[in-house]
């Protein structure tokens, strides 16, 4: 867990992890290793917000993000109040120009609009 929250659970990994915690406080964990998840922390805090959101850097399509959303279903489902949100890369080559991976790789702007969309 990389900090605790009450509103909302974020699993995250990897880069994402530093746009994760800025501007409401949800609680963050980083999965770190896609193989095998954590359950038993993911199961505590999902029970503990009733909501959860996954951002990952990578593509939506075979992502790990699809992985974990159909592990918390199969485990979790009865707990949460919210359908699970999953923010991910758009299904595209990513660029190399900055301007233009703005435009494919999940941003916090994104992230915070999540949030405030899964605890209303």
């Amino acid at each position: 867990m990389v900090r605790p929250g009450e509103h909302v659970t974020i699993l995250t990994y990897s880069r994402m992890r530093y746009h994760v915690n800025k501007g409401y406080d949800p609680e963050v964990i980083d999965i770190r290793l896609p193989k095998p998840f954590d359950l038993y922390n993911i199961g505590k805090s999902a029970k503990r917000t009733h909501r959860v959101l996954i951002v990952e850097e990578c593509m939506r399509t075979g992502g790990i993000g699809a992985s974990l959303r159909a592990a918390i279903i199969d485990n979790f489902w009865d707990y949460l109040d919210a359908p699970i949100m999953c923010l991910s890369s758009q299904d595209v080559p990513i660029p190399n120009a900055g301007t233009l991976e703005g435009w494919t790789v999940v941003q916090p702007v994104q992230i915070v609009a999540a949030v405030e969309q899964l605890c209303q």
